[in-house]
C-alpha cells in the first residue's frame, strides 16, 4: 500500500464533527444533499458523511437537447474532510438519451473519501474543479469532461483506474504527487495551460497518446510501474521529464515537440521509442 494511500485513509477514518453546511448532523443522506444543491445556493460541508448514491442528473433544471438531457447545478459546492458511502452519478443512459450534469459554479472537494464509483463522463465544469488530497477506492470516469477553470489532483489517491480521455481542461492542470493504482488515461486530452504531472505515482497503464499540450507540460520524478503512451501527442511548449522513472517500455512514436524537450536523469528498464518523433525545436540534448 502507498504512503499517499495509508495518510489518507487515517486522516479520512478520523471521527466526524459538523462543520459550515445545510445541517448540523454529521451523517445526511444523498437525497438531503441534493435538495441543498437544488436551492442554488452555496453548499459547504465539512466533517460530514453523505449516505447513499448521490445522482447528480437528478438536480436542476433538465434541458432538453437531441438526444441529451442536461441537469444544470448553479450552487458552488466545497467538501472537505467529507466522506461518500456511495457513487457519484453525473452520466447515465437510457434508451436513446444520455443523462448529463452541468457546474456553473467552482466545484471543491478537499481531503475527501469516495467509497464507490464517480461517474462524471460527459460533464462540464464552467469553473474550477478540484480534488485535492482526496481518496477514490473505485474507478472515476471523467471522459470528455469539460473544465472552463483548473482541474486540482494534488495528492489524490485513485485506487483504480481514473479514465480523462478526451477531456478538454481550459484553466491547468495540476495532478503533483498524486497516486493512481489502477490504469490512468488523459488520452486525446485538450490541456489549454500548464499540465503538471511531477511527482505523480502511476501503477497501470498510464495514456497520453494524442494528447494536446498547448503549453508546458512537466512529467518529472514520475514513477510508472507499466508501460507508458505519449504516441501521437503534441508539446507546444517545453516538455520534461527529469529524472523520471520508468519500469517498462515508454512510446513516444509520432509526438511532435516544438521545443527541445528536457530528458534528464531519466531511470528506465525497457525501451523509449521515439520512432517518427518530430522535433522542430531540435532533438533532446541527453538520449533518453
Amino acid at each position: 500500500m502507498s504512503n499517499h494511500l495509508i495518510i489518507c485513509l487515517i486522516v479520512l477514518q478520523a471521527s466526524c464533527n459538523p462543520g459550515e453546511s445545510s445541517t448540523s448532523q454529521t451523517t445526511v443522506t444523498a437525497e438531503q444533499l441534493l435538495a441543498d444543491m437544488a436551492t442554488g445556493n452555496p453548499v459547504a460541508y465539512r466533517d460530514m458523511t453523505i449516505e447513499g448514491d448521490v445522482n447528480l442528473t437528478h438536480v436542476g433544471t433538465a434541458q432538453l437537447t437531441p438526444g441529451t438531457l442536461l441537469a444544470t447545478i448553479n450552487a458552488p459546492l466545497y467538501f472537505e474532510r467529507c466522506q461518500f458511502t456511495g457513487k457519484i452519478i453525473g452520466f447515465e443512459h437510457h434508451g436513446d438519451t444520455v443523462q448529463i450534469a452541468r457546474f456553473t459554479s467552482a466545484v471543491s472537494f478537499q481531503n475527501c473519501r469516495f467509497e464507490d464509483e464517480v461517474d462524471l463522463r460527459g460533464g462540464t465544469f464552467d469553473h474550477h474543479l478540484y480534488l485535492n488530497t482526496s481518496l477514490f477506492d473505485q474507478q472515476v470516469q471523467m471522459q470528455a469532461v469539460r473544465i472552463g477553470g483548473d482541474l486540482r489532483l494534488e495528492k489524490a489517491v485513485f485506487s483504480g483506474d481514473f479514465l480523462l480521455q478526451e477531456a478538454v481542461i481550459k484553466g491547468s492542470c495540476w495532478a503533483k504527487e498524486a497516486s493512481i493504482l489502477g490504469q490512468f488515461s488523459v488520452q486525446q486530452a485538450d490541456f489549454w495551460q500548464n499540465a503538471v504531472f511531477a511527482g505523480m505515482s502511476v501503477q497501470g497503464y498510464a495514456d497520453f497518446g494524442l494528447a494536446h499540450f498547448r503549453q508546458s507540460a512537466f512529467f518529472e520524478y514520475g514513477k510508472y510501474s507499466d508501460r507508458v503512451n505519449y504516441s501521437g501527442a503534441i508539446f507546444r511548449h517545453r516538455a520534461e521529464w527529469t529524472k523520471a522513472h520508468f519500469e517498462k517500455d515508454v512510446d513516444l512514436r509520432n509526438s511532435w515537440f516544438s521545443i527541445k524537450p528536457v530528458f534528464s536523469g531519466v531511470v528506465k528498464n525497457d525501451s523509449i521509442n521515439l520512432g517518427g518523433a518530430r522535433f522542430d525545436g531540435g532533438g533532446p540534448d541527453n538520449e533518453p
